[in-house]
């Protein structure tokens, strides 16, 4: 297996990713024919994919006379794309009486106020950058036809002198390169005004190449063949004296000659998804390059995580948590009964809901490809080994437990499945928007947490509500973050999680009032004896959770074993406290 290293801030920009959820959101509305003016960005799958969902490109020749031949008869929406376009281009589209989408991307918005306010002082503009690139031809149309794009020491020196000129820059442009050209325009033009528009987001992935490349034997740069930042990345990396592969898909991996590099990067343009990222990333890892004591440790980690059972572990985790939360006994049974239930009914589910595992975890899909009908064996077995045990725990708790693997089929199958394709929105439970978060909580908390004093026949009310919220919580937190990772996915395949339906910003929100509110009821509980002293321990618990949470959103998880050990350890955090905790 190669060791792999991927880059931090590989992928979509915020502005391309913007752009992309303003178009997969217009295209789940499905209120009329959607056209983009012009690719919406230099990646050929992507776009495959939006025309698939009938989001297709405006050919920007002669897109006026496509548009007037359906205009009238359907509600027509146009998505201006992250690069920009001129003023007048935009007047145009408006005045075809058309549904405009402005995906420009702020930074690039930025450039083009930049150009705009100093056009009205009379201000010639000089852009550093590609002419026939779209957002620089659009930023042209900001110059009142005052612009002139350079790309070179020698076109600054057959141009005439300025009284009044600035300079700016392309936003995807490579650092290092516009400023030798800054300072030589500068030389030129001593009372000229400088700006760097170049793209914080594009300075770090350039950066970010240069660091990396020094740290591995070889380069893989992902993205469009189209894409000019993409192939800046590659430049860069090439001319750092690293081997670099510029590839668009994990198909055009040459394994061979990469099987000869120990260490291999990663990197990727804005335009890159985070799905095609993911492919590339999983088929190198399956290189044979590298054997040892830390290779097999690494292979083990990612097969726990893969298979669900570091899934399970945490479940077992939470289930002894909250038996010691509503100070009962502790019983291994119990314990086993909450892993065995949730090891099936994800491996279950994953049978269900397949769809969007090609974008967002495609390390699982080709195990279970592999795999899936031992899984399923094993998943069978698992769930017979809980009910068997719950039995053995009494009926009450037997029948609870077969109750939550019922609701747990109802919740997938087709509530009017005689009704024609179209006559319901909501034809499963599963189809109401955010409801899988809500319920995978719920069904987890009564599982780890009513069940066990079910068992005991030692039911103490505010204890048990304490263990419910506890454990309903984390879960619920720890379902949300995997649906903030996964958006890009969930767009694609038109699922509706909580942040796709609410908004990140307002499922953050939710969130914390729900981790304000655990803060409360733990403390609460510990001071006037609703349930153990343990509650108060379990507040380094919450820590925990918000800490992986910041890292991730600080891009110092990826999404493999390491983002899916940090989240699914927090339920063995939280049990490795309760453990502590019972025998101190």
């Amino acid at each position: 297996m190669a060791r792999v290293k991927l880059a931090k801030n590989a992928g979509f920009c915020m502005g391309v990713r913007r752009a992309m959820d303003i178009t997969l959101e217009a295209a789940m509305k499905k209120d009329g024919p959607i056209y983009t003016y012009g690719p919406l960005i230099h990646n050929p799958q992507v776009l495959e994919l939006l025309g698939g969902k009938g989001v297709h490109a405006l050919n920007e020749e002669d897109w006026e006379k496509d548009l007037k031949e359906i205009r009238g008869r359907d509600s027509i929406t146009v998505i201006i794309r992250a690069h920009g376009i001129t003023p007048e281009e935009r007047q145009r589209i408006k005045d075809l009486g058309v549904r405009i989408l402005n995906a420009t991307c702020p930074h690039v918005g930025k450039v083009q106020g930049i150009i705009k306010r100093h056009a009205q002082q009379e201000y010639a503009t000089l852009i550093w950058g590609d002419k026939d690139h779209a957002e620089v031809i659009g930023l042209l149309g900001y110059t009142a036809g005052k612009g002139i794009v350079v790309n070179s020491l020698e076109e600054l020196a057959s141009l005439p002198q300025y009284e009044k000129v600035c300079l700016v820059a392309q936003t995807t442009q490579d650092q290092h390169r516009f400023e030798e050209f800054a300072q030589a325009f500068q030389k030129k033009y001593p009372g000229a005004k400088i700006f760097n528009t170049i793209c914080e987001s594009t300075h770090r992935r350039q950066q970010e190449v240069l660091t990396l490349a020094q740290k591995v034997d070889a380069m893989v740069v992902v993205g469009g063949k189209g894409s000019g930042n993409t192939r800046r990345l590659a430049k860069i990396s090439e001319e750092a004296g690293v081997p670099t592969f510029h590839i668009e898909t994990e198909k055009d991996l040459d394994l061979k000659a990469l099987s000869a590099y120990p260490a291999i990067g990663i990197t990727a343009g804005t335009s890159t998804p985070t799905w095609l990222i993911a492919h590339v990333v999983e088929r190198l890892k399956g290189v044979e390059s590298a054997k040892g004591k830390g290779q097999f440790l690494a292979r083990a980690a990612r097969l726990l995580a893969i298979s669900y059972l570091l899934l399970a572990l945490g479940a077992g985790s939470l289930a002894y948590t909250s038996i010691l939360i509503q100070g009962l006994r502790p019983e291994i049974s119990l314990v086993l009964i909450s892993s065995f239930y949730v090891f099936s009914i994800h491996v279950l589910n994953r049978l269900m809901d397949k769809a969007s595992e090609k974008y967002n975890q495609p390390g699982r899909m080709e195990f279970y490809e592999r795999y899936g009908s031992r899984m399923i064996l094993a998943a069978i077995l698992s769930a017979g080994a809980a009910l068997i045990l719950a039995w053995r725990e009494g009926i009450y708790p037997f029948l609870l437990l077969l109750a939550i693997f019922g609701s747990g089929l109802i919740y997938n199958l087709s509530i009017f499945p005689f009704a024609p394709d179209g006559k319901f929105r909501y034809r499963r439970m599963r189809d109401i928007p955010g409801s899988k978060t809500i319920f995978v909580a719920l069904a987890w908390g009564i599982v780890t947490s009513i069940l066990p004093p079910l068992a005991q026949g030692n039911w103490v009310l505010p204890a048990m509500t304490v263990a419910l919220f506890f454990t309903s919580t984390m879960v619920f937190f720890r379902s949300t973050v995997y649906d903030f990772k996964d958006i890009q996915g969930d767009l694609l395949v038109g699922k509706e999680t909580l942040p796709i339906v609410l908004g990140r910003r307002n499922t953050e929100i939710l969130v914390a009032v729900l981790l304000v509110g655990l803060t409360g009821i733990l403390t609460l509980a510990s001071l006037f004896r609703w349930a153990s002293s343990l509650s108060s321990y379990l507040l380094l618990s919450l820590g925990y959770m918000v800490g992986y949470y910041w890292l991730y959103r600080r891009r110092f998880l990826g999404g493999g074993f390491l983002f899916e050990g940090a989240v699914e350890g927090s339920f063995l955090f939280a049990g490795a406290i309760a453990f502590i905790w019972n025998f101190s």
